[in-house]
Protein backbone atom coordinates (compact mmCIF):
# COMPACT_ATOMS: atom_id res chain seq x y z
CA UNK A 1 0.00 0.00 0.00
CA UNK A 2 1.34 3.46 -0.87
CA UNK A 3 0.82 6.21 1.65
CA UNK A 4 0.73 9.83 0.52
CA UNK A 5 2.74 12.12 2.75
CA UNK A 6 0.96 15.18 4.01
CA UNK A 7 2.37 18.40 5.37
CA UNK A 8 2.07 19.28 9.01
CA UNK A 9 -1.46 20.51 9.54
CA UNK A 10 -0.95 22.62 12.67
CA UNK A 11 -1.34 26.36 12.23
CA UNK A 12 -1.22 28.68 15.19
CA UNK A 13 -4.58 30.32 15.57
CA UNK A 14 -3.06 33.51 16.88
CA UNK A 15 -1.28 34.14 13.60
CA UNK A 16 -4.33 34.37 11.41
CA UNK A 17 -7.67 36.13 11.53
CA UNK A 18 -10.65 33.95 12.36
CA UNK A 19 -12.04 33.83 8.87
CA UNK A 20 -12.25 30.06 8.52
CA UNK A 21 -15.35 28.20 9.53
CA UNK A 22 -16.25 24.52 9.37
CA UNK A 23 -18.89 23.15 7.12
CA UNK A 24 -22.06 22.78 9.21
CA UNK A 25 -22.35 19.23 7.92
CA UNK A 26 -18.95 18.19 9.24
CA UNK A 27 -19.77 17.81 12.91
CA UNK A 28 -18.65 14.84 14.94
CA UNK A 29 -19.45 13.04 18.17
CA UNK A 30 -19.63 15.80 20.76
CA UNK A 31 -16.80 16.12 23.31
CA UNK A 32 -18.37 13.52 25.60
CA UNK A 33 -18.44 10.88 22.87
CA UNK A 34 -14.89 11.50 21.71
CA UNK A 35 -13.50 11.72 25.24
CA UNK A 36 -15.23 8.45 26.11
CA UNK A 37 -13.69 6.62 23.13
CA UNK A 38 -10.28 8.00 24.08
CA UNK A 39 -10.70 7.04 27.75
CA UNK A 40 -11.58 3.45 26.85
CA UNK A 41 -8.51 3.21 24.62
CA UNK A 42 -6.27 4.77 27.29
CA UNK A 43 -7.16 1.92 29.63
CA UNK A 44 -6.47 -0.75 27.02
CA UNK A 45 -3.04 0.29 25.74
CA UNK A 46 -0.09 -2.04 26.12
CA UNK A 47 2.96 -0.78 27.99
CA UNK A 48 4.76 -0.14 24.70
CA UNK A 49 1.84 1.79 23.29
CA UNK A 50 1.47 3.82 26.50
CA UNK A 51 5.13 4.83 26.29
CA UNK A 52 4.82 5.77 22.61
CA UNK A 53 1.65 7.79 23.18
CA UNK A 54 3.22 9.58 26.14
CA UNK A 55 6.23 10.50 24.01
CA UNK A 56 4.06 11.82 21.18
CA UNK A 57 1.94 13.89 23.55
CA UNK A 58 4.94 15.47 25.25
CA UNK A 59 4.66 19.25 24.90
CA UNK A 60 1.28 18.93 23.19
CA UNK A 61 -0.18 22.18 21.85
CA UNK A 62 -3.79 23.31 21.74
CA UNK A 63 -5.58 24.97 18.83
CA UNK A 64 -4.04 28.33 19.75
CA UNK A 65 -0.50 26.91 19.62
CA UNK A 66 -0.11 27.05 23.41
CA UNK A 67 1.02 24.20 25.70
CA UNK A 68 -2.10 22.16 26.42
CA UNK A 69 -0.89 20.04 29.32
CA UNK A 70 -2.82 17.15 27.79
CA UNK A 71 -1.24 13.73 28.19
CA UNK A 72 -3.97 11.19 27.42
CA UNK A 73 -5.97 10.06 24.41
CA UNK A 74 -9.17 11.14 26.14
CA UNK A 75 -7.86 14.65 26.64
CA UNK A 76 -6.73 15.18 23.02
CA UNK A 77 -9.67 13.41 21.35
CA UNK A 78 -11.53 16.63 20.48
CA UNK A 79 -8.54 18.54 19.08
CA UNK A 80 -9.63 18.12 15.42
CA UNK A 81 -12.90 19.86 16.35
CA UNK A 82 -11.11 22.58 18.30
CA UNK A 83 -9.09 23.59 15.22
CA UNK A 84 -12.24 24.18 13.13
CA UNK A 85 -11.93 28.00 13.27
CA UNK A 86 -8.37 27.83 11.89
CA UNK A 87 -6.83 27.14 8.47
CA UNK A 88 -5.79 23.73 9.85
CA UNK A 89 -9.44 22.66 9.70
CA UNK A 90 -10.12 19.65 7.48
CA UNK A 91 -13.93 19.31 7.38
CA UNK A 92 -14.05 16.50 4.80
CA UNK A 93 -11.82 14.27 6.91
CA UNK A 94 -14.52 13.63 9.53
CA UNK A 95 -16.88 11.37 7.59
CA UNK A 96 -17.53 8.94 4.74
CA UNK A 97 -20.52 9.98 2.63
CA UNK A 98 -21.72 6.48 1.74
CA UNK A 99 -25.30 6.32 0.46
CA UNK A 100 -27.98 5.55 3.05
CA UNK A 101 -30.43 4.00 0.62
CA UNK A 102 -28.56 2.58 -2.38
CA UNK A 103 -26.35 -0.47 -2.05
CA UNK A 104 -23.04 0.09 -0.26
CA UNK A 105 -20.48 0.41 -3.09
CA UNK A 106 -17.67 -2.18 -3.36
CA UNK A 107 -15.21 0.75 -3.37
CA UNK A 108 -15.52 4.13 -1.62
CA UNK A 109 -16.57 6.12 -4.68
CA UNK A 110 -17.40 9.10 -2.43
CA UNK A 111 -13.81 9.33 -1.16
CA UNK A 112 -12.22 11.47 -3.86
CA UNK A 113 -8.46 11.97 -3.49
CA UNK A 114 -8.56 10.18 -0.15
CA UNK A 115 -10.59 12.97 1.44
CA UNK A 116 -12.64 10.91 3.90
CA UNK A 117 -12.27 9.52 7.40
CA UNK A 118 -11.54 5.91 6.49
CA UNK A 119 -8.70 6.88 4.17
CA UNK A 120 -7.26 9.48 6.54
CA UNK A 121 -7.06 7.00 9.41
CA UNK A 122 -4.73 4.83 7.34
CA UNK A 123 -2.73 7.85 6.19
CA UNK A 124 -2.38 9.23 9.71
CA UNK A 125 -1.22 5.87 11.08
CA UNK A 126 1.61 5.87 8.53
CA UNK A 127 2.69 9.37 9.59
CA UNK A 128 2.41 8.57 13.29
CA UNK A 129 4.66 5.53 12.88
CA UNK A 130 7.24 7.32 10.75
CA UNK A 131 10.28 7.92 12.97
CA UNK A 132 11.67 10.26 10.31
CA UNK A 133 8.67 12.60 10.52
CA UNK A 134 8.88 15.58 12.86
CA UNK A 135 7.35 15.22 16.30
CA UNK A 136 4.60 17.79 15.73
CA UNK A 137 3.36 15.99 12.61
CA UNK A 138 3.33 12.66 14.45
CA UNK A 139 1.59 14.26 17.43
CA UNK A 140 -1.15 15.69 15.24
CA UNK A 141 -1.49 12.43 13.30
CA UNK A 142 -2.14 10.63 16.61
CA UNK A 143 -4.79 13.18 17.55
CA UNK A 144 -6.49 12.76 14.18
CA UNK A 145 -6.49 8.97 14.59
CA UNK A 146 -8.13 9.17 18.02
CA UNK A 147 -10.79 11.49 16.66
CA UNK A 148 -11.49 9.79 13.33
CA UNK A 149 -11.79 6.30 14.76
CA UNK A 150 -14.51 7.75 16.95
CA UNK A 151 -16.12 9.54 14.01
CA UNK A 152 -16.50 6.49 11.76
CA UNK A 153 -18.41 4.69 14.51
CA UNK A 154 -21.09 7.39 14.57
CA UNK A 155 -23.68 5.99 12.08
CA UNK A 156 -24.46 9.37 10.53
CA UNK A 157 -20.78 9.92 9.77
CA UNK A 158 -21.08 6.99 7.39
CA UNK A 159 -24.30 7.77 5.52
CA UNK A 160 -26.15 10.45 3.57
CA UNK A 161 -29.56 10.48 1.96
CA UNK A 162 -28.95 11.61 -1.61
CA UNK A 163 -31.82 13.20 -3.54
CA UNK A 164 -32.68 15.55 -6.37
CA UNK A 165 -32.76 19.23 -5.57
CA UNK A 166 -30.62 22.28 -4.96
CA UNK A 167 -29.28 21.82 -1.43
CA UNK A 168 -25.75 20.43 -1.52
CA UNK A 169 -23.31 18.92 0.95
CA UNK A 170 -19.66 19.96 1.43
CA UNK A 171 -18.59 17.93 -1.62
CA UNK A 172 -21.22 19.45 -3.89
CA UNK A 173 -23.63 16.50 -3.66
CA UNK A 174 -27.34 17.05 -3.21
CA UNK A 175 -27.97 15.30 0.09
CA UNK A 176 -29.06 15.75 3.70
CA UNK A 177 -25.49 16.14 5.02
CA UNK A 178 -25.62 13.05 7.20
CA UNK A 179 -28.93 14.06 8.77
CA UNK A 180 -27.89 17.65 9.50
CA UNK A 181 -30.80 18.85 7.35
CA UNK A 182 -33.35 16.61 9.12
CA UNK A 183 -35.15 18.47 11.92
CA UNK A 184 -36.26 16.29 14.81
CA UNK A 185 -37.91 16.41 18.22
CA UNK A 186 -37.31 13.86 20.97
CA UNK A 187 -40.48 12.42 22.50
CA UNK A 188 -40.54 12.91 26.27
CA UNK A 189 -37.16 14.69 26.38
CA UNK A 190 -36.81 18.42 26.91
CA UNK A 191 -34.22 20.04 24.67
CA UNK A 192 -33.15 23.62 24.05
CA UNK A 193 -34.77 24.56 20.75
CA UNK A 194 -34.97 22.70 17.46
CA UNK A 195 -32.58 19.79 16.91
CA UNK A 196 -31.27 18.02 13.86
CA UNK A 197 -30.93 14.27 13.47
CA UNK A 198 -27.15 14.35 13.21
CA UNK A 199 -26.85 16.53 16.27
CA UNK A 200 -28.90 14.32 18.58
CA UNK A 201 -26.77 11.32 17.58
CA UNK A 202 -23.64 13.35 18.25
CA UNK A 203 -24.63 14.59 21.69
CA UNK A 204 -28.06 13.94 23.20
CA UNK A 205 -27.98 10.18 22.66
CA UNK A 206 -24.41 9.95 23.97
CA UNK A 207 -25.33 11.58 27.28
CA UNK A 208 -28.45 9.43 27.52
CA UNK A 209 -26.49 6.26 26.74
CA UNK A 210 -23.96 7.04 29.49
CA UNK A 211 -26.53 8.28 31.99
CA UNK A 212 -24.90 11.69 32.24
CA UNK A 213 -26.24 15.25 31.97
CA UNK A 214 -26.07 16.96 28.59
CA UNK A 215 -23.46 19.34 29.96
CA UNK A 216 -20.98 16.53 30.71
CA UNK A 217 -17.72 16.63 28.74
CA UNK A 218 -15.97 13.58 30.19
CA UNK A 219 -17.27 10.23 31.44
CA UNK A 220 -16.75 9.38 35.11
CA UNK A 221 -14.05 6.85 36.08
CA UNK A 222 -16.78 4.42 37.13
CA UNK A 223 -18.46 4.64 33.73
CA UNK A 224 -15.14 4.17 31.94
CA UNK A 225 -14.34 1.10 34.02
CA UNK A 226 -17.63 -0.51 33.03
CA UNK A 227 -17.16 0.34 29.36
CA UNK A 228 -13.60 -1.03 29.37
CA UNK A 229 -14.91 -4.32 30.73
CA UNK A 230 -17.26 -4.52 27.75
CA UNK A 231 -14.57 -3.35 25.33
CA UNK A 232 -12.27 -6.23 26.27
CA UNK A 233 -14.91 -8.55 24.83
CA UNK A 234 -15.63 -6.46 21.73
CA UNK A 235 -14.58 -7.31 18.20
CA UNK A 236 -11.64 -5.33 16.89
CA UNK A 237 -11.72 -6.96 13.47
CA UNK A 238 -11.64 -5.16 10.17
CA UNK A 239 -10.16 -2.08 8.57
CA UNK A 240 -11.53 1.49 8.66
CA UNK A 241 -13.69 0.97 5.56
CA UNK A 242 -15.21 -2.14 7.18
CA UNK A 243 -16.10 -0.01 10.19
CA UNK A 244 -17.71 2.53 7.88
CA UNK A 245 -19.75 -0.23 6.28
CA UNK A 246 -20.98 -1.35 9.73
CA UNK A 247 -21.90 2.21 10.70
CA UNK A 248 -23.65 2.73 7.38
CA UNK A 249 -25.81 -0.32 8.08
CA UNK A 250 -26.69 1.10 11.49
CA UNK A 251 -27.67 4.38 9.85
CA UNK A 252 -30.04 2.46 7.59
CA UNK A 253 -31.48 0.21 10.29
CA UNK A 254 -31.64 2.69 13.17
CA UNK A 255 -30.70 6.35 12.60
CA UNK A 256 -32.92 6.80 9.52
CA UNK A 257 -35.58 4.38 10.72
CA UNK A 258 -38.51 6.66 11.53
CA UNK A 259 -41.83 7.19 9.69
CA UNK A 260 -41.05 10.64 8.29
CA UNK A 261 -37.87 9.49 6.55
CA UNK A 262 -38.03 8.86 2.80
CA UNK A 263 -35.19 7.65 0.63
CA UNK A 264 -34.16 10.09 -2.10
CA UNK A 265 -36.38 12.83 -0.67
CA UNK A 266 -35.41 15.91 1.38
CA UNK A 267 -36.88 16.28 4.85
CA UNK A 268 -39.72 18.81 4.96
CA UNK A 269 -41.26 18.22 8.41
CA UNK A 270 -40.07 17.90 11.99
CA UNK A 271 -39.75 14.19 12.71
CA UNK A 272 -40.79 13.13 16.21
CA UNK A 273 -38.47 10.36 17.42
CA UNK A 274 -40.54 8.18 19.74
CA UNK A 275 -39.57 6.38 22.94
CA UNK A 276 -38.77 3.12 21.16
CA UNK A 277 -36.50 4.89 18.67
CA UNK A 278 -34.66 6.70 21.47
CA UNK A 279 -34.15 3.49 23.45
CA UNK A 280 -32.72 1.74 20.38
CA UNK A 281 -30.51 4.72 19.55
CA UNK A 282 -29.10 4.77 23.10
CA UNK A 283 -28.21 1.08 22.84
CA UNK A 284 -26.52 1.59 19.47
CA UNK A 285 -24.53 4.59 20.70
CA UNK A 286 -23.39 2.66 23.77
CA UNK A 287 -22.29 -0.23 21.57
CA UNK A 288 -20.47 2.02 19.10
CA UNK A 289 -18.56 3.91 21.79
CA UNK A 290 -17.36 0.62 23.26
CA UNK A 291 -16.33 -0.83 19.91
CA UNK A 292 -14.61 2.39 18.83
CA UNK A 293 -12.57 2.47 22.03
CA UNK A 294 -11.53 -1.16 21.63
CA UNK A 295 -10.59 -0.69 17.98
CA UNK A 296 -8.63 2.47 18.70
CA UNK A 297 -6.61 0.68 21.37
CA UNK A 298 -6.04 -2.30 19.10
CA UNK A 299 -4.89 -0.05 16.25
CA UNK A 300 -2.39 1.82 18.47
CA UNK A 301 -1.17 -1.35 20.18
CA UNK A 302 -0.44 -2.87 16.77
CA UNK A 303 1.23 0.30 15.49
CA UNK A 304 3.61 0.42 18.45
CA UNK A 305 4.17 -3.32 18.88
CA UNK A 306 7.75 -3.25 17.53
Amino acid sequence: MVFIAVKRIYVAMALVPLLFTASPGARAWGPLGHHTVGAIADAMLTDKAKQAVAALLTNDLNAQGEPSGRTTLAQVASWPDEIRPTPANRPTWHFDDAPSCAAFPPAPTWCQNGECASSKIIEMVAIMKDSNADLRSRNEALKWIVHLVGDVHQPLHAAENYYEGTRKDSRGNTADRGGNDVEVALSGIKTSGAKDLHGVWDSEFVALALGLPQSAKFPTPQIVAGLVGEARQASTAGQPLDWVRESNQLARSTAYNFPEFACYEPSTVTAVLNVAYIAHAKAVVHQQLVIAGARLANLLNAAFSQ
